[in-house]
C-alpha cells in the first residue's frame, strides 16, 4: 500500500497521518428534485450497515447510523484541500478516494457493513461471494441480470475481465493497488495489459456468458477482499468511455453505481448526479438518497474548516487530511453542541517503532527498548487521545485476533504508559549490557512530528542508559531506499526507526503481509523493515491461519520476537453537518470517513 503507507508513516507532514492526500471538488449545484425512477429510489436507509441507529452524539457514527431517514432529494456538499489521486478505479488508492468510488463504481463483491469493527462483504454485481475449489486457487462468479452502465449498455463478464487486465497497464495508467491481483492471478509474466497485449488467456481469466472464473497461482482465501478493491471493478471492454480512455478515463469513468459524473474540473470541482440506469433491485449495498453530490477543492485548511462550521460544506471528503486544524479541533471538542457532531474512530492502522534485529541482534536488548519507551508522551506529540489509542500489540482494531491493550500488553509501559524502567533494566542485564548501549534512530525529514518523537524517545531511553543518535533521510526516499533497504540498515547501523502502516483491506493478510512476511523482504523497496522471517508468521500469512486463535498467535509471536514497538492505533477526527442523515463511518477501507453513498440531507 505504497500511497497510504506514505500517508501513515511517522506523521511526515501532517497530523492526519492516515489520509494524506485529499480530493476533488464541487461544481454547479444540481436541482433537488426527487429522482422519478422508482427503480432508483431507496427502499431502506440502513440495511447496508449495523442495525443500530441513534441521534447525534460524540462518536455515535463509529458503530451506529446517525439520524436514520428515508427522505430523498437534495444535494450533499463535500470539501477537500486537494484533488483525488485518481477517479479511475484502477489507480484510485487513497482511503478517501476508495470511499468516493462507492458512489459510482460497483464490483463483483463489496462491503455491506462498513462501520464498527465487524465488517461484512456481500455480493454486489455477482449473485454470491463466489465458488472456489478446495485450495482457493480457482474462483467463479456469475453476474446478476439487469446490470447496466450509465449509457444503458449491459455490464458483462468481459467488462470485469477487462477491468482486471487494466491492472497490468503500468505504462498507460500507472499506480494503484494493482499488485494484489498481479501477485495472485496466474498470468503470463510478460503480460503488459490490454493496450499492448490484448486479452489475458483463458488460463488466467475465463469468461463464459455471464460467468467469470479466476485462476490463481497460489491459494488465497482473501480473494474476495481483492475483488472488493476498485482496481478489480469492471470497465467497458475495449471501449472504456469513448474518448475518455486510458490516462484520461479518470476524467469521466463510466458509472455502474447510483451516481455518475456530470462535470469534473481536475483540481477544482466535481459534480455527481443520479445514474438513471442503476437499479436498486440489483443492489443490496447502496441505498442512495440525495439527487446530487458536489465536491469542492479549497486548498486553505482553515477556510475549509470555516465552511464546515458554517454549513457550506457537509463534510470533509478526505477526512482529517488538510482539515480539522488544531484551532478547529479544540473548538469541536470544547463546545457541547459541536462535539456531538464529531467522530474519532480508530482504524486498522498503527504507528510503531521498528527495531532492527539485523543490527540489535539480542532479543533482550530489543525488549529493553520496548519497556523503556514512553508511549504516553509520544502520543501527545501527535495530538493526544483524539489521534490514537495506545497500543499494547501490533494487531489493530477491526482485524481478527485484535486484543485491547487492557487484555494483551506484553511489554506494558506501566499504568500511565510512560515506561517500566525496572523491567527495562532487567532486560539490559539479560542482554549483557547493564549500563545500556548506543542506537542509531532513523526518521524522515522534513516532518512536523518526527524530530519531536525522536526527542521524546531519546529522553525515555536515556533513563536506562540507552543512547540514541539521529540518522535522517528525505521523506521522499526514507521508506523506499533508507529504512526500506536491508543493506542500508546494516551499512548505516540503523537500530530503530519511525514508521506506520494501515491495512489495504480488513484482514490480517491485508495488514501484515508486507510488514511481517519473510517472502516480502526485498532490497530496496522493502516494507518489512525489521527483516522479520519467522516460520510461524510466514506460514499463517501464506494461508496457514484459519481461526481467530491462529491470528492471535501471530500477533503474540511477532511481539515475542520484539521487532515492532507498537505505539498507538490511529484515530482521525471527523465533523458531520447536523443536516446529514444515515451517517456512519466507513471503517472498512476509508479509515472512518463517512460512507457518503448512503447519506441523505434533511433540508
Amino acid at each position: 500500500m505504497r500511497a497510504r503507507r506514505l500517508a501513515l508513516a511517522a506523521g511526515a507532514s501532517t497530523l492526519a497521518i492516515v489520509l494524506a492526500a485529499c480530493g476533488s471538488s464541487g461544481g454547479k449545484k444540481s436541482p433537488s428534485s426527487t429522482n422519478a425512477n422508482n427503480n432508483n429510489s431507496s427502499s431502506s436507509s440502513s440495511s447496508n450497515n449495523n442495525n443500530n441507529t441513534t441521534s447525534a452524539g460524540f462518536n455515535a457514527a463509529v458503530d451506529k447510523i446517525v439520524n436514520p431517514s428515508t427522505k430523498t432529494g437534495g444535494t450533499l456538499h463535500l470539501g477537500a484541500t486537494a484533488d483525488c489521486d485518481s477517479f479511475d478505479p484502477k489507480i484510485s488508492y487513497y482511503g478517501w478516494c476508495l470511499n468516493m468510488q462507492r458512489l459510482y463504481t460497483r464490483k463483483l463483491v463489496d462491503y455491506k457493513v462498513v462501520n464498527g469493527t465487524k465488517f461484512q462483504l456481500a455480493p454486489d454485481l455477482a449473485t454470491d461471494l463466489g465458488q472456489h475449489n478446495a485450495d482457493f486457487t480457482k474462483w467463479t462468479y456469475t453476474l446478476k441480470a439487469g446490470l447496466k452502465w450509465e449509457n444503458g449498455t449491459p455490464i458483462t463478464a468481459k467488462d470485469v475481465k477487462y477491468g482486471v487486465e487494466r491492472d497490468y497497464a503500468a505504462a498507460e495508467i500507472p499506480g494503484g493497488p494493482f499488485s494484489y491481483m498481479q501477485n495472485d492471478l496466474k498470468a503470463p509474466k510478460t503480460y503488459r495489459g490490454p493496450y499492448k497485449d490484448g486479452d489475458l488467456p483463458d488460463t488466467s481469466i475465463k469468461v463464459s456468458g455471464n460467468t467469470i472464473t479466476f485462476f490463481l497461482k497460489k491459494p488465497d482465501p482473501d480473494f474476495n477482499y481483492i475483488l472488493a478493491l476498485p482496481c478489480s471493478a469492471p470497465v467497458p471492454d475495449k471501449v472504456e468511455n469513448g474518448s475518455f480512455k486510458g490516462s484520461t478515463y479518470t476524467k469521466h469513468p463510466m458509472s455502474s453505481g447510483p451516481y455518475k459524473f456530470q462535470s469534473y474540473q481536475p483540481g477544482k470541482a466535481l459534480t455527481l448526479v443520479r445514474n438513471t440506469q442503476w437499479s436498486q433491485s440489483t443492489d443490496d449495498i447502496r441505498h442512495p438518497l440525495v439527487d446530487s453530490i458536489t465536491l469542492s477543492i479549497d486548498t486553505n485548511p482553515v477556510d475549509l474548516d470555516n465552511k464546515l462550521e458554517s454549513g457550506q460544506f457537509d463534510a470533509n471528503a478526505a477526512g482529517g487530511a488538510g482539515g480539522i486544524t488544531p484551532a478547529f479541533k479544540t473548538k469541536l471538542l470544547t463546545s457541547p453542541d459541536l462535539k456531538k457532531q464529531v467522530d474519532d474512530p480508530a482504524s486498522a492502522a498503527s504507528q510503531y517503532l521498528p527495531v532492527m534485529q539485523t543490527v540489535i541482534t539480542n532479543v533482550h536488548c530489543r525488549r529493553a527498548i520496548f519497556y523503556a519507551t514512553n508511549k504516553a508522551s509520544i502520543l501527545n506529540v501527535y495530538g493526544g487521545d483524539t489521534s490514537g489509542a495506545i497500543a499494547g500489540s501490533m494487531t489493530p482494531p477491526g482485524l481478527p485476533g485484535y486484543q485491547t491493550t487492557k487484555d494483551y500488553d506484553p511489554y506494558s509501559a506501566g499504568s500511565n504508559q510512560t515506561g517500566d524502567l525496572a523491567k527495562a533494566k532487567s532486560e539490559l542485564q539479560a542482554c549483557g549490557q547493564p549500563s545500556g548501549f548506543t542506537v542509531n534512530f532513523a526518521y524522515p525529514t522534513p516532518s512536523n512530528f518526527a524530530p519531536k518523537v525522536f526527542a521524546v524517545e531519546k529522553s525515555a531511553l536515556a533513563r536506562v542508559g540507552i543512547k540514541l543518535n539521529p540518522v535522517t533521510d528525505d521523506a521522499s526516499t526514507y521508506y523506499n531506499t533508507f529504512i526500506g533497504s536491508p543493506s542500508n540498515i546494516i551499512k548505516k547501523k540503523i537500530g530503530m526507526g519511525l514508521a506506520g502502516w494501515g491495512a489495504d483491506f480488513p484482514t490480517n493478510v491485508g495488514y501484515y503481509n508486507a510488514i511481517a512476511n519473510g517472502s516480502a523482504i526485498v532490497d530496496p523497496g522493502n516494507s518489512n523493515y525489521v527483516s522479520l522471517n519467522d516460520p510461524l508468521v510466514n506460514h499463517a500469512l501464506d494461508g496457514g491461519a484459519k481461526s481467530e486463535a491462529d491470528w492471535q498467535a501471530v500477533n503474540h509471536k511477532i511481539m515475542d520476537d520484539a521487532v515492532y514497538v507498537p505505539l498507538y492505533w490511529s484515530k482521525t477526527l471527523y465533523y458531520r453537518n447536523p443536516r446529514m442523515t444515515n451517517v456512519t463511518c466507513n471503517n472498512a477501507l476509508a479509515f472512518g470517513i463517512y460512507d457518503f453513498v448512503n447519506i441523505g440531507v434533511n433540508k
